[in-house]
């Protein structure tokens, strides 16, 4: 609705138009309590990635996914270990989904993140929020130099 109003909405920048060069997406966590949405989360996100650059018009839009921080690549098999190896999936060096190569990144937070977990917002460490956005940027800033 707002972009379909861009001049009314950005006066500012009436005329100007716009152009989605990108989307961010750090979710997982509801998807990992219920093991049948665990095991679809793979299918789903790569739906959705090519959902919204077709619904925005952004074909060539990148698109960058950050992991869950609470869980290690080295995780047991369960929920958590299905929505990790999800997103790392569809990183386009993967290979996997040949469409996503050089246009699609997954950001490794467990590293960066300062404790806690998604469902308890990280116990709200502005720390990790910062960590996870920078590191998200940098890889969006990667793509786009691609």
């Amino acid at each position: 609705k707002v972009l379909n109003n861009f001049d009314k909405e950005f006066p500012r920048w009436k005329g100007r138009g716009y152009e989605i060069e990108g989307f961010a997406w750090w979710q997982g966590d509801k998807d990992r309590y219920v093991e049948a949405h665990a095991v679809q989360y793979e299918k789903n996100l790569v739906r959705l990635i090519q959902t919204l650059r077709q619904e925005f018009k952004a074909p060539k839009a990148k698109f960058v996914v950050a992991t869950l921080g609470q869980t290690p690549r080295d995780a047991p098999p369960g929920n958590d270990k299905l929505i990790l190896d999800a997103q790392f999936a569809v990183d386009g060096v993967t290979g996997k989904y040949p469409e996503f190569k050089g246009n699609v990144a997954t950001v490794y937070t467990h590293p960066i993140s300062q404790g806690g977990a998604s469902n308890s917002h990280y116990n709200g460490n502005a720390r990790t929020y910062m960590d996870v956005g920078l590191a998200m940027g940098e890889a969006m800033v990667d793509l786009l130099k691609k």
